[in-house]
């Protein structure tokens, strides 16, 4: 085994023992040595954070040593994030490793890599900065399993009923609230559209058939395309079994983002032209190839959405606006 630094080990406080690896690509592998089969695999790529309230929590549930736990930290570069991750992967119940790349890949090479090194038939996709909203998040799941004649896609959804807006996010928590944060008989409506990776249980053949686009660079929309190319071959199941999402972005991250995921959403409307044409983001954007002064309205737009003392009801149509004028510079 090759040695990682000693910088990147538990603290020697630590009781419990560990193992060391590396691959060919060069990502450090640490491992708790729990052996035992397990019924799922639970994914979680990070980038940046610590996802102490999930590993935490997920660690406190019964079915947890029923569970292997991967965790794929995205070319972080922190040694302090290393340690903190390493701690929690040492105290998992179920086997847990710990997969450390030298340098960002971007979260659909992260989702692949998880599923590659997975080795139980289901697989329950987890980011980072999620918390099971009640004690029978894995139990639910489980019995989704029992339930399905053979592999599916089975999504959870989200909410953010365990985190409190502050004044810098509480713009994302509306536009999160109104357009993602959906029952599932509403997501069941457009079953493909509304997987959102950040809490999903899926069976492995899937996730090997219908692999993450790496094509898709940065933030936004390689799960809304991955979901609905599976939903093309294989059963789409949406049920109440949420987490919530706790790292809602600060006004500027949100503009940064929206303004900078338009190739990603250019990409999705050339794979899927029938689904994004239906879509109001794909009309207004079209619309807006032809508005005179566009620079105009979109930087108006944008000062609409920052300024924290108008009401939400005038940012968040602001917000939809911007990111729709920005997407329109993509289209084809």
């Amino acid at each position: 085994m090759k040695k990682m630094p000693d910088s990147a080990y538990p603290s020697e406080s630590e009781p419990l023992t560990y193992s060391i690896d590396r691959t060919e690509a060069g990502e450090a592998i640490l491992s708790n040595q729990v052996m035992c089969d397990t019924a799922i695999t639970i994914c979680v790529p990070c980038y940046r954070d610590h996802a102490a309230p999930l590993l935490s929590g997920l660690s406190r549930l019964a079915e947890a040593p029923q569970t292997g736990l991967l965790l794929f930290d995205d070319g972080s570069g922190d040694e302090t994030l290393t340690k903190q991750l390493a701690g929690h992967i040492m105290k998992y119940p179920g086997p847990a490793r710990l997969i450390t790349a030298p340098q960002n890949a971007g979260r659909a090479h992260a989702r692949n890599r998880l599923v590659a090194m997975a080795e139980s038939d289901w697989i329950l996709l987890v980011d980072a900065d999620m918390r099971p909203d009640t004690d029978l998040f894995l139990s639910r799941y489980m019995k989704s399993i029992e339930q399905a004649d053979g592999p599916a896609l089975i999504a959870g959804g989200f909410t953010l009923r365990q985190v409190t807006p502050t004044k810098k996010t509480r713009l994302h928590a509306a536009q999160s609230a109104l357009s993602e944060c959906l029952s599932a008989e509403a997501r069941s409506e457009e079953p493909g559209r509304y997987v959102f990776t950040s809490n999903i249980l899926v069976h492995k053949q899937i996730l090997e058939t219908v692999r993450f686009d790496d094509g898709f660079s940065g933030w936004g929309w390689e799960d809304v395309d991955w979901g609905l190319r599976v939903a093309e071959t294989y059963p789409v199941r949406h049920i109440e079994n949420t987490a919530t999402h706790l790292g809602l972005d600060d006004t500027e991250t949100l503009l940064a983002k929206f303004g900078g995921s338009g190739a990603n959403f250019a990409r999705l409307a050339e794979r899927h032209p029938d689904a994004v044409r239906q879509m109001q983001l794909w009309k207004i954007a079209r619309l807006s190839q032809r508005l005179p002064f566009k620079a105009t309205w979109t930087g108006l737009c944008r000062s609409v959405a920052k300024t924290e003392w108008l009401p939400i009801s005038l940012r968040l149509p602001a917000l939809k606006l911007y990111r729709a004028f920005r997407y329109g510079e993509h289209l084809a």
